[in-house]
């Protein structure tokens, strides 16, 4: 259970310093790598649309996979704090946007 704490607190920090405070904007740390990631965000295209993963998605299933197999209580906790953090964004469950790679 201390793990799982240090983890969240880990999380808090990581929101801190790298996540950005409002739906929309970019991360302060924003790499783009064609076609996963742009701007630091996962953003898939898909002709004139793009798939936007956000990453509550993706820690959210650590969650659920920590129930099933082991996964280090400090990831765990990790992954819980992003993803209550993601899912309070307003945009938290639009998955569809703009392709941004296009233009």
């Amino acid at each position: 259970m201390f793990l799982i704490v240090i983890g969240f607190f880990i999380s808090s920090v990581y929101t801190y310093l790298i996540l950005p405070d409002n739906e929309g904007s970019e991360p302060k740390i924003n790499p783009t790598l064609y076609p996963i990631l742009y701007k630091g965000m996962v953003i898939i295209p898909y002709k004139a649309n793009a798939v936007h993963l956000h990453h509550w998605v993706l820690y959210f299933l650590i969650c659920l996979i920590s129930v099933f197999i082991y996964i280090p209580h400090i990831f765990t906790g990790f992954s819980l704090g992003l993803f209550i953090q993601g899912i309070k964004y307003k945009d938290s469950c639009t998955f569809i946007c703009d392709n941004p790679y296009k233009g």
